[in-house]
């Protein structure tokens, strides 16, 4: 009975403490939630545009173990002289609405009560602004194939030899994104 009253006379002070701590507290904790929130569904469209490009690229090549295909080696012809990755991206849509534009990822608003509401767009983000409220997902997927070589206008396999067969191969160089 004693200790009772020692642990209420220590306490006497503190009333309404614990309703402070929460009006102090209660900000931040919806802040971390925001945050927490959108980065997480970033990480989820992430995930999901992954499996879908992966997905699509097994889709187009449909069993074909030599890649790059010969509608890509064509399609090389004016850059390269030497190819041996096949890569597909996501993307959204292009810059400017043209086929040949530049592809951009998919856009998502990273909502903040502290920030406040601002009349910026995806479409209207800079590289130059350091801050913005806005996150693109980027998906890339490809597969290193037989490494081709552009001859005399014409792309040609490189070939090893192995035990005196002709054995089509990769070179690590040309499987390499720059």
């Amino acid at each position: 009975m004693a200790a009772d009253k020692r642990i209420a006379t220590i306490f006497k002070d503190q009333e309404g403490q614990a309703i402070f701590e929460v009006l102090v507290f209660l900000p931040l904790l919806i802040f971390l939630y925001t945050i927490l929130f959108n980065v997480g569904n970033s990480i989820n469209v992430s995930i999901n545009q992954q499996k879908v490009t992966r997905r699509y690229f097994y889709y187009l090549i449909k069993g074909n173990s030599y890649l790059p295909s010969q509608a890509d080696l064509q399609s090389f012809k004016d850059g390269y002289v030497s190819v041996g990755m096949s890569v597909i991206g996501f993307k959204d849509k292009t810059d400017g609405g043209a086929a040949t534009g530049s592809p951009l990822a998919p856009c998502f608003k990273f909502n903040s009560f502290l920030t406040g509401s601002t009349d910026e767009t995806c479409e209207e983000a800079t590289e130059e602004e350091r801050a913005t409220s806005f996150i693109r997902v980027f998906t890339a997927y490809g597969i290193c194939g037989e490494t081709y070589s552009l001859q005399n206008g014409h792309w040609l396999a490189l070939y090893g030899q192995q035990d005196g067969i002709r054995d089509p191969k990769s070179d690590p160089r040309n499987c390499s994104l720059r």
